[in-house]
């Protein structure tokens, strides 16, 4: 298992802001590649998004999380950001807390969080 702290720096510090549709964020593998084949429930304060309310986009490609599994994985190399986007309600200026919960191939379930300010 790999430790909450670690995992924490996958987050690009910084990556947090609004858009049209709700709110992304950046991630970026500092650990090993892997397969994400889940992704979900990001939380952000008392707010919980699973499945279809996040996509994913890696290298100009998106997928759904609803769409995820083992069968239809994203490879996540070293290095490469990932770009998280939430539909759903735009967050407020200030400090964020986001909770990330994930599953990959080869790992398992994966849990982290950080905090961020919205840009």
């Amino acid at each position: 298992m790999i430790p909450s702290f670690l995992l924490a720096k996958l987050y690009v510090k910084g990556s947090l802001k609004n858009t049209a549709t709700g709110f992304e964020f950046a991630l970026k593998n500092i650990i090993d590649s892997t397969m994400l084949i889940g992704i979900g429930p990001i939380t952000v304060g008392e707010k919980a998004y699973e499945d279809s309310a996040i996509t994913m986009t890696v290298a100009d490609k998106s997928t759904n999380g609803a769409e995820l599994s083992r069968q239809n994985s994203v490879p996540v190399r070293m290095g490469v950001p990932i770009t998280v986007s939430i539909t759903g309600d735009k967050l407020a200026a200030g400090s964020q807390r986001i909770i990330v919960a994930a599953t990959t191939s080869d790992i398992g379930k994966i849990k982290f969080d950080i905090n961020d300010s919205v840009n």
